[in-house]
């Protein structure tokens, strides 16, 4: 099983202070072996970080091997084409260790249409070259007419190909355009929070990885991420498609509650892997705040290591 830390950056505390706090703590968990590195977007307090895809950027050039989330990254008011230029820009400094997950609708208010479609055409838009998109409310290019095919479509062979460049002044707008640079993957890890029941059921179809995120008791995320499984099965989708994420708060030595497994380093081992029995999770990450000073060696020594045998 692989293993990650993640952070809700903001608060009273100055953004330099926090931020290179932050950093400095995902710089520990890559040379501990933690497998991922996981950073909100948010804009409460001094320190919220509006662009976790910039932050991240910043860490993958700080770090060797942790692989760098975005974390519940919102789409309200976000050209899908700027979302995915900007995932592409972490995964190439970072060498193909980027990736993104995506906040619940219900999160930003919206439709979860919204968010299926952005998601459909920057996973289209990454793996292919020219491409056309047509939803409610993605459309790419913004000229593409109401009567092309619905979702991703792509452009019929001509017999000839001029370069865009060598248009002239006389020709229009392609009809169909290719998102550049590309990826280093053309499978770019992508993830959706599941907390809304169409967006479990959409991606648990469609091959999305899905994040239950810590503002989900563990019972409720445990009962979502099986469902989502049940669902993946019935449409004879198989677990190795996608990286089901399980987040929760880590207490060694103290209490376990409703969003925290909490108790010795064995029972927390414990408490994990029996979640990953009910869901077959692939990935846990442990929500990093309010731990005491050598918390994180000891459960890269004592956790870890068990999830991993």
């Amino acid at each position: 099983m692989k293993v990650g830390l993640s952070w809700d950056l903001g608060g009273d505390e100055p953004a330099a202070t926090q931020w290179h706090r932050v950093i400095g703590e995902i710089e520990r968990g890559d040379a501990l072996g933690f497998d991922s590195a996981w950073v909100a977007e948010g804009k409460t307090g001094q320190a919220g970080c509006a662009q976790p895809a910039v932050f991240m950027t910043f860490a993958a050039r700080r770090t060797k091997n942790i692989h760098c989330r975005a974390l519940a990254r919102s789409v309200v008011g976000e050209f899908p084409v700027r979302l995915a230029e900007e995932i592409t820009l972490l995964d190439l400094f970072s060498h193909g260790r980027g990736g993104v997950a995506y906040a619940p609708a219900s999160g930003q208010k919206i439709d979860p249409l919204m968010v299926h479609e952005t998601i459909e055409f920057i996973r289209g838009a990454w793996a292919t070259n020219e491409v056309r998109y047509r939803g409610k409310y993605v459309r790419f290019p913004s000229h593409t007419p109401d009567d092309a095919p619905a979702g991703l479509s792509y452009p019929a062979w001509t017999g000839e190909y001029l370069p865009q460049w060598e248009w002239g002044a006389a020709r229009s707008t392609a009809d169909f355009l290719a998102l550049t640079p590309k990826p280093v993957s053309t499978h770019l890890p992508v993830y959706v929070a599941i907390d809304d029941d169409a967006t479990l059921e959409w991606a648990a179809r469609n091959g999305v990885s899905p994040y239950a995120g810590v503002n989900l008791t563990t019972t409720e995320a445990i009962e979502r991420l099986a469902r989502y499984r049940a669902i993946a099965d019935g449409c004879g989708r198989h677990s190795y498609e996608v990286e089901a994420v399980l987040e929760r708060n880590v207490a060694i030595d103290g209490a376990t509650d409703a969003y925290t497994f909490g108790g010795s380093t064995h029972d927390i081992a414990c408490a994990i892997r029996a979640a990953a029995a009910a869901t077959r999770i692939g990935h846990f990450v442990w929500r990093y705040r309010d731990a005491a000073p050598n918390d994180l060696e000891r459960f890269a020594n004592e956790v870890q290591t068990k999830l991993q045998a």
